[in-house]
C-alpha cells in the first residue's frame, strides 16, 4: 500500500520527455505511464510537469519552477525527478526562493556525473546539433549531461544543506533489461558497470543519499515494456515509486489522518 504525503509530488521527467501524448482527453501515452494515477489513489495531489525537451537544464528549471507555481503557487512540495529532471530540480534549487519550498528531492537514475554516450553523441552528432542551432532550436540539454559538462555543474550546484536528496540507481538483471537497451546496457557494463541502460549506478547515486537500485532499466522506470501487472510480480513499477513515498513518510513528511485529499482532476496534464 503507498503512503500519502501532505505536500504535493511533482514529477519532473527526463531528456525528451512530455507529460502525455494524447488527443483532447484521450490519452495515448504519458512519460511516468500510469504512476500519478496510482499515487494519486493512495490519496495524494500530483502533478505532472512538461518542460523544453531538449533545451538546457536552465532553461528547464525555469519552465519546471513557472509549472510548479501554476499550480500550486507559495506551496511546498516535493520533486521526483527521473533522469534529466533531477538535474532540472537540483538547478531549481538553487533559484531565488526554491530552497524554502522543495522539501525533499528524489532523483531516479539522473547521470549526476555526466554520460558517457552524452560524450560519443557530442562526437558523432556534432553536424545533426549545428543544424538544430541553425534552426534556432534549443539543444542544450544534449551537451549538459556530458562528463565536462556535469563537472561544471557539481561545482555550480553541488551539496544542498537543508534539503533531504536521495537518488535511485536503476540496476536490472541482463535478462531484464527491454530489448531496446539490451546491446547498450551490455557496453556499459564492460565500461562502467552497473547501469540501467543508459545512466550507470555510479552516476545515478553521486549525489544525494543512495536508496536501493531498482531492478529496472531506464525505460521501465517510466513504466513502459513493462508486463508486470500487480504487486505480486516483483517488477511491478508503481511498487517501487511507492518505496519512494514510503522514504519520506518515514522522514516525517507523511499526512495526518485528519488531513484530506484534495481534488487532483485538473493536474493530469
Amino acid at each position: 500500500m503507498i503512503g500519502r504525503l501532505k505536500a504535493p509530488i511533482i514529477l519532473a521527467h527526463g531528456l525528451f520527455g512530455f507529460s502525455r501524448i494524447g488527443f483532447g482527453p484521450l490519452t495515448l501515452t504519458s512519460y511516468f505511464r500510469g504512476i500519478p494515477q496510482v499515487l494519486r489513489d493512495a490519496g495524494n495531489r500530483v502533478l505532472t510537469t512538461r518542460v523544453h525537451p531538449i533545451a538546457s537544464i536552465d532553461f528547464r528549471a525555469q519552465r519546471l519552477g513557472f509549472r510548479i507555481d501554476t499550480y500550486f503557487p507559495d506551496e511546498p512540495v516535493h520533486v521526483i525527478g527521473h533522469s534529466m529532471g533531477g538535474l532540472d530540480a537540483r538547478r531549481l534549487l538553487a533559484m531565488p526562493g526554491w530552497r524554502d519550498r522543495i522539501l525533499s528531492l528524489t532523483t531516479i537514475a539522473t547521470p549526476h556525473t555526466g554520460s558517457i554516450l552524452a560524450d560519443f553523441a557530442k562526437l558523432k552528432v556534432g553536424r545533426i546539433y549545428r543544424l538544430l542551432e541553425s534552426m534556432g532550436i534549443d539543444y542544450r540539454g544534449f551537451l549538459d549531461v556530458t562528463r565536462l559538462a556535469s563537472r561544471r555543474f557539481n561545482r555550480a550546484y553541488g551539496r544542498i544543506d537543508g534539503v533531504p536528496c536521495f537518488s535511485v540507481a536503476g540496476e536490472p538483471a541482463a535478462g531484464d533489461v527491454s530489448w531496446p537497451l539490451r546491446r547498450l546496457h551490455e557496453a556499459l557494463t564492460e565500461m562502467e558497470g552497473p547501469n540501467d541502460g543508459l545512466v550507470p549506478s555510479s552516476s545515478a547515486t553521486a549525489f544525494g543519499e543512495p536508496l536501493d537500485p531498482w531492478p529496472l532499466d531506464h525505460l521501465r522506470q517510466m513504466n513502459w515494456l513493462s508486463h508486470a501487472r500487480d504487486e505480486s510480480d516483483a517488477l511491478y513499477v508503481p511498487a517501487f515509486y511507492g518505496r519512494i513515498i514510503d522514504n519520506l513518510v518515514a522522514h516525517g513528511f507523511g499526512a495526518d489522518e485528519e488531513d484530506a485529499p484534495a481534488p487532483t482532476a485538473h493536474l493530469a496534464r
